[in-house]
């Protein structure tokens, strides 16, 4: 959909199974608000307070599909050298929204709303798979289709229309709540380009003074991971990259509590094709080696999240110091009574394998 500041494609993204259903109930949401017409953003006045449009919205929260949109900023492409044609441009930006399904999707069906004519479509086809695919074995599908004979991409369509609206400020705090719970409900992630390490809402006036310099940091540090590692292909590193880009998502959604539990994470990489992944690996393979790249990520006994606000990271400093400070006590309580019974001759820490370990014990001991 083209709008005054942004470029916004969006796909909205159902199992095979969910296939035949959705689109019975897309239909009879098309029938009840637009009769005979299709699904269409652009035919639903502003008029009333978008009081139509977030009744649309309620309905389309109530059917089960996710979705992934991308924005980018017209302005930006100028700066950066632009595009000189408008082909170009438009097999940049739906790159950027097929690239990242074909890497989370080896085997996933396309319907994409058809632009230009024959010889475009045949271009497209030929940019994305020359541009997108990430192996041999690779057996994803693309179809050019009319929005009028697809249900689907109408509903594409409508939330292209809803994210546009919001974009441009053209949205009233109605609409906005309307908007906050589709993203929460129904989004995977919503990517900008270029990256804007901010959040999505404005934060609370009420925030410490140093919130807003807190969350923009771990945003940028989480960013710069994701756009260094999103293209590797090893299991671990796709795993981490899915599980921080939707920390970074929900985190820009500003909702100071929203801490995503561990059960919430695994629903989320189902969600993105990577089945049987434990508590486990989340807490191992997954987060703390985010940490280990210098990924600043706040934990409680609520989940995970990106920190935002001062209060967050002394939540992360609690828990370590729940953590760890007893292990060490319990650890320097070991060693001590053996140091003891044995008359200095059993030392746990003893040898070169453990010298932080013995410094903290050291400290401890004081």
């Amino acid at each position: 959909m083209d709008v005054s500041k942004y470029f916004i494609v969006c796909a909205v993204i159902i199992d095979d199974n969910r296939f035949d259903s959705l689109k019975q109930e897309v239909e009879a949401i098309r029938k009840k608000y637009f009769q005979t017409g299709e699904i269409k953003s652009s035919s639903v006045r502003d008029r009333d307070g978008h009081t139509r449009r977030i009744k649309i919205l309620d309905s389309i929260l109530e059917l089960d599909f996710k979705f992934y949109a991308v924005a980018v900023e017209k302005d930006a492409l100028k700066r950066d050298g632009g595009f000189q044609y408008k082909r170009s441009f438009l097999k940049f930006i739906n790159g950027l929204l097929y690239g990242q399904l074909f890497e989370n999707y080896p085997s996933i069906t396309v319907f994409a709303d058809e632009h230009g004519g024959d010889e475009f479509k045949l271009s497209f086809q030929k940019y994305i798979e020359k541009n997108h695919k990430p192996d041999l074995f690779w057996d994803s599908e693309l179809n050019m289709v009319s929005s009028h004979d697809n249900v689907l991409v109408q509903l594409a369509d409508f939330l292209v229309g809803t994210l546009a609206k919001v974009y441009e400020s053209k949205s009233n705090p109605a609409l906005l709540e309307s908007y906050r719970a589709l993203l929460k409900s129904k989004a995977l992630d919503l990517k900008e380009w270029p990256t804007r390490h901010q959040a999505y809402f404005e934060p609370d006036k009420t925030s410490e003074e140093y919130d807003r310099f807190i969350h923009s940091h771990a945003l940028s540090k989480a960013e710069i991971f994701i756009e260094k590692y999103r293209k590797f292909s090893d299991e671990e590193t796709k795993l981490q990259v899915c599980v921080l880009s939707h920390l970074v998502f929900n985190s820009r959604l500003s909702s100071n509590d929203d801490y995503i539990a561990t059960k919430g994470l695994l629903k989320h990489l189902e969600s993105c094709g990577f089945i049987g992944v434990s508590e486990q690996a989340i807490r191992s393979q997954i987060v703390a080696k985010l940490r280990d790249k210098d990924v600043i990520i706040a934990s409680c006994n609520r989940g995970y999240k990106i920190p935002s606000s001062y209060s967050d990271l002394f939540d992360f400093v609690e828990r370590v110091n729940s953590l760890v400070l007893p292990l060490l006590e319990r650890l320097n309580k070991a060693r001590n009574s053996y140091n003891i019974a044995s008359k200095g001759n059993v030392d746990l820490l003893k040898g070169p394998e453990y010298p932080e370990l013995v410094e903290f014990l050291h400290i401890l001991n004081k």
